[in-house]
């Protein structure tokens, strides 16, 4: 039974980036600051922006799902801090920021106002992995993510 309620933490952590982006991202925040070049409508801009917001969020949550297979079926350890598994929930980082380098070369250029998208882009992807890692690992794992201890000192 834990095992899905952490399956589904990730999945609802997921889901409030997605619902994130949507409401507050693309049609508050950016709707009144993007101006997008001639020949480019705003519409189609923040259209862009969504498409590659939510490829990012996804990444970042199948990210998130394979930490969590490999930490509870595949990684057997006793003590998390002699398992040497902190590295490779760092590989896996490398996913999301791989995901917000695409959404950087490939969203529509703007004439201005297009720096906050950029920072939403790394904002969705690190913390929707970072959150959905640091309160949803494996038991055995929970303390790998980067400061995790903390967040679960202060969070429980």
């Amino acid at each position: 039974m834990k095992h899905i309620a952490c399956l589904v933490g990730i999945a609802g952590i997921t889901f409030i980036f997605f619902l994130l982006a949507f409401y507050v991202e693309k049609n508050i925040a950016l709707y009144n600051m993007v101006v997008p070049h001639a020949g480019v409508q705003l519409d189609q801009w923040l259209d862009s922006f969504w498409h590659w917001a939510i490829v990012g969020i996804i990444i970042s949550g199948v990210a998130s799902l394979f930490w969590y297979i490999l930490g509870q079926w595949v990684f057997k350890i006793n003590r998390w801090e002699k398992s040497g598994k902190r590295g490779i929930w760092l590989c896996f980082i490398l996913l999301p920021v791989v995901a917000i380098i695409l959404e950087w070369i490939f969203t529509k250029k703007a004439q201005a106002g297009a720096w906050p998208a950029y920072l939403f882009y790394a904002l969705n992807g690190l913390l929707c992995y970072y959150l959905a890692t640091a309160l949803c690992s494996p038991s055995s794992f929970k303390y790998t993510p980067l400061l995790a201890s903390r967040v679960w000192r202060r969070a429980w």
